[in-house]
């Protein structure tokens, strides 16, 4: 078993801003991330509200400048998925899927996971054509790629593939979710289309792509990938029901920090939460004893 002061799930901006601000204190926290450093921000198209960048930056761009700022601060992160974390006897035990580490504080910055479409039915065969996020797409080129939502993720997702792909918008509704430069910027696009009313009700694979059955529409849509954009919701799947029943306790106390996109529902920015890590690492500062450095 490891020991550590102090364990960070999430390698997103927030768990990135409170490594980097706890490092400023000699603080060396453990990081653990189960998939890409950045989070969201490798699907992002363009990010135009964090300061220092007045014409904006690509998502990714942004993702290579947070990695360069963690290597410069010798900070590492550690590739693990986090299966369950629990309390007991006045310490956190993490469990990955490698080890398990104890810890005496715990910043969770795990993020979110894609909602699903609970009425919707997909064949096994077309599984491997679908997709929640759009980074592991990117370099896709003269495809047909239908995207099912209307909010910010839908529309940025149609951004980033048109320039190279036909994009169809699928909306299950009239009404459109997006922000309003993200729905002119779509409008003027000539590979992005967009269909209202639109319900996805099955997506089966044919011999070269996917076909998608929509209430409203007589024919079914053909596409060769789809992406699904319809929402989001908290990854805290691996807390433990004994941690759960101390989790506001453990917050109150300050051993417990449950910081980003994990807990703003829908004030997911990267500038929230980059000043969530850093407000997070300056408690942390305030409590920490010289004595407890890492093993």
């Amino acid at each position: 078993m490891s020991n550590k002061s102090i364990v960070i799930i999430g390698a997103g901006p927030a768990g990135i801003a409170t490594a980097i601000q706890l490092k400023r204190y000699g603080i060396e926290p453990m990081i653990l991330e189960r998939n890409e450093i950045g989070g969201l921000l490798n699907n992002a198209n363009l990010v135009e509200n964090y300061p220092g960048f007045p014409d904006g930056i690509s998502g990714p761009e942004l993702v290579e400048l947070f990695k360069k700022q963690l290597g410069e601060n010798g900070i590492t992160i550690n590739f693990e998925r986090v299966i369950e974390l629990e309390y007991n006897d006045g310490a956190f035990l993490t469990k990955t899927d490698s080890r398990e580490i104890k810890s005496g504080i715990v910043v969770i910055a795990s993020g979110t996971r894609p909602k699903e479409i609970p009425e919707l039915s997909i064949s096994k065969a077309a599984e491997e054509r679908i997709f929640y996020e759009i980074h592991l797409i990117r370099g896709l080129e003269d495809k047909r790629i239908a995207i099912i939502g209307a909010g910010d993720a839908a529309f940025d997702y149609a951004l980033s593939l048109s320039p190279k792909n036909k994009v169809i918008i699928l909306n299950r509704s009239s009404q459109v979710k997006c922000l309003p430069l993200l729905w002119e910027r779509s409008k003027k696009s000539r590979n992005i289309s967009y269909l209202q009313n639109a319900a996805v009700k099955e997506i089966v694979s044919e011999s070269d792509g996917l076909l998608l059955s929509c209430t409203h529409n007589e024919d079914p849509i053909r596409a060769d990938y789809t992406v699904i954009a319809i929402g989001r919701e908290p990854e805290l799947g691996f807390l433990s029901d004994g941690l759960r029943n101390k989790f506001e306790t453990l917050t109150n106390e300050k051993k417990l920090y449950i910081i980003g996109d994990v807990k703003n529902g829908i004030y997911r920015q990267t500038a929230i939460s980059v000043g969530d890590g850093v407000r997070t690492a300056m408690e942390i500062s305030k409590q920490y004893v010289v004595g407890s450095r890492d093993c």
